[in-house]
């Protein structure tokens, strides 16, 4: 029985590898036209193609794990590697309790599934909130950039020189400056700015964005325009906790009905219930 039960846990592990590996968008259609472009592809093509889809899940990887706050890139080629280890160990430690066969395959499956889908829910979940974190950060980095617009130098300059200001400040956000900051010089500020945006997917990130591509494709002063911008964000920003302050009284009226009104009701009605005599009910 053991031997079937790791079987199970192996044809599972590699169960959900594929079903990571396939997961990519767009990888069907890539396959589909290789095959159609030639049906019999020779060995160092077929090598050729499986290398190439690595490297893509590898890129991938990087990107998911940069996007979550982790610039470390040598941790994309641990990331499945860790999850599966992890998933099989823990696997075959269940197989070995003192319990039934019933509960054992039930407590593999959930494990598996848990190990192998918690990891990235928790990338997703910890993108969000460094999106979020950024956005709230962002003004700073626009009143700062409107002092550096002021005192003469370009927009390609005060990004070089914000992402060393910002290092012990926000560590995310000088990281995303640093990076637009280094494709601008490669391909141009605009589309760094793109790329920042399409990054940090935020109404602020995108109003940032769109007010220094006006700039530069119109030449439009920018310094009291940022400072402009810096203050209506802060604004929207209190707008919102406004909002949830405004929410939160509705929303503890349920755990105060729940917690204090039943109770009180209780207490109320208690000793006038325990005083009545039953005795003539049951006659």
């Amino acid at each position: 029985m053991i031997i079937l039960m790791s079987l199970l846990v192996i044809t599972l592990t590699i169960t959900f590898l594929v079903f990571e590996m396939v997961k990519v968008n767009g990888r069907q259609k890539k396959i589909k036209s290789f095959i159609s472009k030639s049906q019999t592809l020779s060995p160092v093509k077929s090598n050729r193609i499986i290398i190439g889809f690595a490297k893509e899940q590898r890129k991938e990887l990087e990107q998911k794990l940069l996007d979550a706050g982790y610039y470390n890139k040598n941790l994309a080629k641990y990331y499945l590697p860790t999850k599966f280890a992890v998933a099989v160990c823990i696997s075959l430690a269940i197989l070995f309790l003192n319990i039934a066969v019933l509960y054992k395959v039930v407590a593999v499956v959930v494990v598996m599934i848990t190990v192998i889908i918690l990891p990235d829910i928790i990338l997703d979940i910890k993108k969000k909130l460094m999106v979020r974190k950024i956005s709230r950060n962002l003004p700073y980095v626009l009143d700062i950039m409107s002092v550096c617009v002021q005192t003469g130098m370009t927009i390609e300059a005060s990004f070089d020189y914000l992402h060393k200001e910002l290092a012990a400040f926000d560590s995310d956000l000088s990281y995303q400056i640093k990076k637009t900051s280094d494709a601008g010089k490669i391909h141009g500020i605009e589309k760094a700015l793109n790329d920042l945006n399409n990054r940090l997917p935020a109404p602020e990130v995108q109003s940032f964005v769109l007010t220094i591509i006006q700039n530069l494709q119109y030449g439009t002063s920018v310094a009291n325009i940022l400072s402009d911008l810096a203050e209506d964000m802060r604004r929207i920003q209190l707008l919102k906790v406004e909002e949830k302050v405004g929410k939160l009284s509705a929303k503890m009226s349920v755990p105060l009905i729940l917690l204090i009104m039943f109770p009180i009701v209780i207490l109320i009605l208690a000793p006038g219930v325990m005083q009545l005599d039953f005795t003539d009910l049951r006659k």
